[in-house]
């Protein structure tokens, strides 16, 4: 049974994060105020501990990626659709466990697992570290990647043209985007320069990358096709 202290803090914390969804739907799209009024809101989301997560048990081996992955489809959707919500339809948590269970947890589930399934050995899975991504720029990674395919995939990393790239970003920080991040990396930046610069933990962006990798892998060989 909820104490008057756990029910005062959580109407505190909805009254907060309805402001916070509010102020972000005055500012115009892009622009910067909407942005930072979309971090403080995202942030403001992860440190509640109030998101829902999937059952213990479920996904086995999987858990925390998909996890992950669904957190990061959930933070670009309010990011672009922000201006869907409203108060009188309920509070920001119930609208983004109810995105996260119904949809994105089941999305990333999909997305996750066959990716391991259909093309590798889990046991025999090797994952490229953080000091491999450093010591290696994206020619010496892939020996076919030539100066040419690199300029394309940094073409269409700039282009962007379904928005995907832009919008795919680590959870709580709209502005560490996949593109951002995929330049950075391709311009030789490493993890070490772009976790000062952008103030996250080197694990977390490595982890994001990587599996951003893996889901845009299709994705960026039909746009080079």
């Amino acid at each position: 049974m909820s104490s008057p202290d756990d029910r005062s803090d959580q109407l505190s914390l909805d009254e907060r994060l309805r402001q916070l969804a509010l102020m972000a739907q005055r500012y115009p799209a892009k622009s910067r105020e909407r942005q930072r009024a979309l971090t403080k809101l995202l942030s403001a989301m992860q440190r509640s501990n109030r998101l829902v997560r999937p059952q213990v048990g479920q996904f086995q081996g999987f858990y925390q990626d998909i996890y992950a992955e669904a957190m990061q489809r959930l933070f670009a959707y309010i990011c672009d659709r922000i201006d869907d919500y409203t108060p009188a339809r309920g509070e920001v948590l119930q609208w983004a466990n109810f995105l996260l269970s119904r949809r994105f947890f089941v999305e990333a589930s999909r997305d996750v697992m066959p990716t391991v399934y259909k093309g590798m050995d889990p046991k025999s899975t090797k994952y490229i570290t953080i000091e491999d991504l450093d010591r290696n720029n994206p020619a010496e990674v892939n020996p076919q990647l030539t100066p040419s395919t690199a300029q394309e995939v940094e073409q269409v990393l700039q282009e962007d043209p379904e928005g995907l790239f832009q919008k795919t970003c680590i959870a709580g920080h709209p502005d560490a985007s996949f593109q951002i991040l995929a330049m950075k990396r391709m311009a030789g930046f490493s993890w070490q320069e772009i976790s000062s610069e952008l103030n996250i933990a080197i694990p977390t962006l490595s982890g994001f990358y990587q599996r951003c990798l893996v889901r845009f892998a299709p994705k960026l060989k039909e746009y080079l096709l």
